[in-house]
């Protein structure tokens, strides 16, 4: 299968994550939290079968060969970001996190340039967050600065897990901003 095949493969999977938007809806973030800890509870054993007998390989990053796959971290981030914030909050990470790196990684294979899957990122984010009307100035520094941690892929020689670090920087940035705006701002 070739590279951009599998990349797409990859971000089917992960635009999946998006479901997470009407489940929240549906079901309010105390359902929500019970179904991502089973989802986790249930995703951990299916790893440990792709680690000790190869089982799902294909859609396996090569860093990811030897340990968790980055949805086991994208799902504890997740439920993190359900659990202490509130909904719109919760949704920008998510749409940041899922259309704005699957953007990213598409374009990242396609275009082998980092500067292309940036702006593919920001603008993604930025668009499907305009159309769900949650696109506020809070929102664009929250969709900035995960752009930009997103990109951050080693620090000092160690892998940063993006998938975790990313949903929950843009979290952080979010409410910091909302916060200081609401207390400080004319």
């Amino acid at each position: 299968m070739s590279e951009i095949k599998r990349e797409v493969l990859r971000k089917l999977i992960h635009f999946s994550g998006l479901l997470y938007i009407p489940a929240y809806k549906i079901f309010g973030p105390g359902n929500l939290l019970l179904i991502l800890s089973a989802l986790v509870a249930l995703t951990i054993p299916l790893e440990i079968l792709r680690l000790k007998k190869g089982y799902f390989k294909l859609i396996a990053r090569e860093h990811e060969m030897m340990g968790f796959g980055a949805h086991i971290y994208f799902l504890v981030s997740i439920l993190l970001v359900t659990l202490f914030f509130p909904e719109d909050t919760c949704f920008i990470a998510l749409i940041t996190s899922i259309v704005g790196d699957g953007f990213a990684g598409i374009a990242r294979k396609i275009y082998k340039n980092e500067t292309v899957a940036s702006f593919s990122m920001f603008f993604s984010s930025a668009y499907a967050s305009a159309r769900l009307n949650l696109l506020d100035i809070h929102s664009l520094l929250a969709v900035i600065l995960g752009t930009t941690v997103e990109r951050m892929k080693k620090v000092r020689g160690i892998y940063i897990q993006d998938n975790f670090s990313f949903p929950l920087a843009t979290t952080l940035m979010r409410q910091s901003v909302k916060y200081i705006s609401s207390h400080f701002c004319f």
